[in-house]
This record gives structure tokens, sequence and C-alpha cells, in this order.
């Protein structure tokens, strides 16, 4: 059912749609101007988040966003989204900028990945069930063009290529790292969360 060209729509299935993609936009609105408690607003009681460096529920995921004390923004590019009855599938493209210090230089961090939303109606409301991320590339950049920032080959020679400096600046910051996200060099893995998100939208 996912990854497969929507067919003709009726109004009403485009409203819904247009519903799913606001709040979508809006939770990501939110966690980049630190509105928490809207942002909560987004998830269900039982949701739950699968990221680069959170696994619990989607209450938990944005107090410790809070707690983190940073800006990470987004820049949302696409969105596409699968609807069946009250349950969709959303693949959310974008960028996060995440700014940190290396070894006294200001860095800024730039990761490509695809949001992978699952949502559902509860009470008239659309609302999060699910939140996880296919990681595609990143790329870590000085913020002043007069700093440079060098970093032995073979300190990256066991991260994966799709986040790669992500993973990096984990391990600067001694954060556990997961070499087993879905990413584009691990086709598996996508694979396997497509098939997961299509039997779970077809139930």
């Amino acid at each position: 059912m996912i990854l497969t060209r929507p067919g003709k729509a009726t109004s009403e299935e485009m409203l819904e749609k247009n519903a799913i993609k606001e709040l979508l936009e809006f939770e990501r609105f939110a966690r980049d101007n630190d509105l928490w408690e809207e942002m909560k607003k987004c998830y269900s009681k039982e949701s739950v988040v699968d990221i680069s460096w959170y696994t619990g529920s989607g209450e938990g995921f944005i107090d410790a966003s809070a707690a983190l004390g940073m800006r990470g923004p987004h820049k949302i590019y696409n969105t596409q989204i699968w609807l069946n009855g009250n349950k969709a599938v959303a693949l959310m493209m974008a960028t996060i900028q995440l700014r940190y210090e290396i070894d006294g230089i200001e860095v800024e961090l730039q990761s490509d990945s695809k949001l992978v939303f699952q949502v559902e109606k509860q009470n008239g409301l659309w609302m999060i069930a699910a939140f996880t991320s296919i990681y595609e590339q990143d790329r870590m950049i000085p913020v002043y063009p007069n700093n440079q920032l060098i970093i032995p080959k073979d300190q990256l020679g066991d991260f994966r290529s799709s986040y790669a400096c992500m993973s990096y600046m984990n391990y600067k910051n001694g954060r556990p790292i997961n070499n087993d996200l879905p990413g584009i060099d691990r086709p598996d893995l996508v694979e396997k969360l497509y098939q997961d998100l299509d039997k779970w939208l077809s139930r």
C-alpha cells in the first residue's frame, strides 16, 4: 500500500491528508520553537519513538528533547501520505540542523533523513502513534570559514555512511551509538521497515 502512486482521492480523503500534514508540520514547528506542551498534544498516550539518540515513549521523547537545551531546526521539503481509514503512514523529507562545539570549533551538523510517522485518528483528531527515521547522509561544517576541523579517518571508519557525522558527534559527547538504524546504506533494514509499515496500515 505504501510507496504506491496515489489513486483518485475523494474530497474527504484530501481533507484528511491535509489535516495529517498540518499535524506533522506543527509537531516539527513545536520542536523547533521549544513549544513542548503543544508538542505533547501531537502524540497519542501509547506512542513510541525510535531515532538515533532516543528510544521510548512519545512523551519521554519530548521531555528528553527539552532537556537537551539546544536548538535543532528542521528544513522540510516534501511529505507523502498513504491513508487507510483511521490510519496513515507519512514520509517527510527533512534536513535537521544541529550546532555543537568539537575540539574548540563550532560546527553545524546537517542530517538528511526521511522522517517516518504512523498516525491514527482518535476521538476525531489525528495523533502520532509512532515516529522513526530513515537516514540518508550527513555532513559536519565549521560555522566560521576561518576554522578547520580535522577528523582522522580511523575515527570515522566504524560509523555508518548514512549517519557517520552524527555518530561521531555522539561519540565525542559520550552518547551510545546504534549501528542498526534504517539507512540507505542498509537497504535490508529499510525494506523491513516498509514491510512493517505496510502491514500496520493494512490491518
